[in-house]
């Protein structure tokens, strides 16, 4: 067994099962250009881990900023667009028999 198995905390994944293969040696610019590809569970993982681990200021306010995007872009798929109904199209004369 690896070593990194029996250093992780219960909840905390271990390196080997982050979402970014060798994450935890990475430097801020290298997770910087790969982070924009990962969905909301993957950057929550590697802010949990980054949290419990190095913790590199940077690098969780890039997590931060990027965990704050997904959300708000799923607030705004679950949200019609606007401040109320759609217009309705009328015609002028179209009423008329």
């Amino acid at each position: 067994m690896r070593v990194d198995e029996f250093d992780a905390k219960p909840g905390i994944p271990a390196p080997r099962h982050l979402p970014i293969d060798g994450y935890e040696h990475l430097p801020q610019v290298a997770i910087e250009a790969r982070v924009d590809s990962l969905d909301r569970d993957q950057v929550e993982a590697l802010l949990h881990y980054e949290t419990e681990h190095t913790a590199r200021t940077p690098v969780l306010r890039l997590l931060t900023r990027r965990l704050r995007d997904l959300r708000a872009d799923a607030e705004s798929e679950d949200t019609p667009g606007g401040y109320g109904p759609p217009p309705r199209r009328t015609i002028p004369g179209a009423d008329a028999p």
